[in-house]
């Protein structure tokens, strides 16, 4: 895992990855086992609470896609969303995917629930976040990702693959052919009987559970192939 600050930055390297079919399960751990692994932890707290659950995040480039698939501990996973674009970090468990292309002033995020249900934000800056403005205004309404998502038959973790085309996440064309960008990987884990989900974030940089400080997102080279 990478410690990363804006002072100065080191670069988190995503490897190319084989090809696999969003759905075939055996052959995503096969293929992404080559990605770049993350762990979720709670870098903000002296101590995790007692009620975290781990998981493991890859991250890998397959031809002209950015691959996200996750692995993650859950007590009951659930989240009551069934609608498109629905605040799901408010319905129950979700991973996101937070990411801003180099030298540019917006961000995406992204978020799967363990059903697969979606929602899809972009922030022009993050003045916009800050305004805390009706949400619709930064809504999605074209898909923007694939994804995939499977509760495992103990209902004691779920996996998913979020798959999202390399240009949007670097805002190509690039005249400099950069291929970096910042990113965050975070999680809402609402365990049954918990009024408050335990937040987690797969980086060591977040000094507080403040998922759009971008400052301390971590930077990312995407490999080429």
């Amino acid at each position: 895992m990478s410690d990363l600050s804006a002072a100065a930055p080191k670069c988190l390297s995503i490897p190319a990855v084989t090809r696999f079919e969003l759905g075939d399960w055996d052959a995503t751990a096969r293929s992404m086992a080559a990605g770049a692994r993350l762990d979720f932890g709670q870098p903000w707290l002296p101590e995790i609470e007692p009620d975290f659950a781990p998981g493991e995040v890859w991250l890998g480039v397959s031809g002209d896609d950015l691959i996200v698939y996750g692995v993650l501990k859950d007590d009951q996973p659930a989240n009551r969303a069934t609608n498109w674009n629905e605040r799901t970090w408010l319905t129950g468990d979700a991973l996101e995917f937070f990411f801003q292309a180099e030298e540019r002033p917006g961000y995406y995020e992204f978020h799967v629930t363990p059903e697969d249900c979606r929602l899809q934000l972009f922030f022009p800056s993050r003045a916009a976040f800050a305004e805390r403005g009706p949400l619709q205004r930064l809504m999605i309404a074209e898909s923007r990702f694939e994804s995939a998502t499977r509760v495992n038959a103990t209902r004691t973790g779920w996996e998913a693959i979020m798959r999202v085309k390399l240009p949007l996440v670097l805002d190509e064309p690039r005249e400099d052919g950069s291929r970096r960008f910042r990113f965050l990987l975070s999680r809402y884990d609402y365990q049954p009987g918990r009024v408050r989900p335990v937040m987690s974030a797969a980086t060591n940089a977040l000094n507080a559970p403040n998922f759009h400080d971008v400052d301390r997102w971590t930077w990312a080279e995407a490999a080429r192939g």
